[in-house]
């Protein structure tokens, strides 16, 4: 869907992994072990989680990266194991809240999305109990996220909204305004899509780093093109071209030919976006960037 700010809860288990851990050599290693969750080297990661696990099993914090790893792996039944394991041996609301969420993300990357949204209530009703706001908010988008994919998407902007009105600083109004967006686009209600997305640019101008000012242009862009406002769709997009330039990111220079193709072939001038994706790919190949190259070889595919 949206570019979200997908190691928030990874950031809180970092943050409270450090006093939790047995020692220094254990603390180093379960920061080293989710790194390479954070960095997508899940064999790693299962090393790392093993080493400790070894000398003491119930190691919660061990746990945890180990679920996310195996997560990463597509191994759902093994990350609920171990996760669930952690969970069991949490000691406060926040620890719950935690290995409750990691839970649920697992449960719905696998579309097992009642466990999912059980899971995640459970996470929800601990948050409102401590009046975490923080947790609360996290628990209602992700609850959100299960029932738009689940096709749900009235259900899941009430959440979205819900949560949009417990955001603490611009960074986290921009992520709910962006989802907002995408589901607005998604009914085809443009206008609200484009409002909402407009005040996540506007958020993330004023505190994002390249990588969330770059995907919020694109966003912008693509609910441009599917209000069928194409000239500004694609002035929108050349800004993460652009910024690309600048910083020297050609990730997002490629996936800016990517949304730029895909307003193209909307608009009818497929000549031009066949070029843009065929650009966009070879810098896929170049990188060694695998899931926007297969995004492209479907836009490709549709094409002929």
């Amino acid at each position: 869907m949206q570019f979200c700010y997908i190691f928030i809860v990874a950031v809180l288990i970092i943050s409270s992994n450090i006093v939790q851990a047995d020692g220094g050599d254990t603390a180093s290693t379960i920061k080293a072990c989710n790194r390479a969750v954070s960095e997508g080297d899940t064999a790693k990661a299962l090393g790392y989680a093993e080493q400790i696990l070894k000398q003491n099993k119930t190691n919660r914090d061990a746990l945890l990266c180990k679920g996310r790893a195996y997560d990463g792996l597509g191994q759902f039944n093994e990350a609920v194991t171990a996760l669930q394991a952690a969970e069991k041996l949490s000691a406060t609301p926040i620890d719950h809240m935690v290995a409750l969420t990691l839970i649920g993300n697992t449960q719905k990357n696998a579309k097992l999305y009642p466990e999912a949204l059980d899971t995640y209530h459970r996470s929800l009703s601990l948050a409102q109990a401590q009046k975490d706001k923080r947790f609360e908010r996290i628990n209602l988008n992700q609850i959100g996220d299960v029932l738009v994919e689940s096709n749900q998407l009235d259900a899941g902007l009430e959440r979205y909204l819900a949560g949009s009105k417990l955001s603490a600083n611009d960074n986290e109004r921009a992520d709910n305004f962006a989802r907002i967006a995408a589901v607005y686009s998604s009914l085809g209600k443009h206008d609200l899509a484009i409002e909402n997305q407009i005040k996540a640019v506007l958020a993330e101008e004023r505190v994002g780093d390249q990588d969330h000012r770059a995907n919020a242009y694109l966003e912008l862009g693509r609910v441009y093109t599917a209000a069928a406002q194409y000239d500004k769709a694609e002035s929108t997009i050349d800004k993460t071209t652009k910024l690309s330039k600048e910083q020297g990111s050609p990730f997002w220079e490629a996936k800016s030919y990517y949304y730029l193709a895909l307003t193209k072939a909307a608009n009818g001038q497929f000549t031009a976006a066949k070029a843009l994706l065929a650009d966009a790919q070879h810098i896929c190949e170049k990188i060694g960037e695998q899931e926007l190259d297969n995004e492209i070889k479907q836009a490709q595919a549709n094409l002929k």
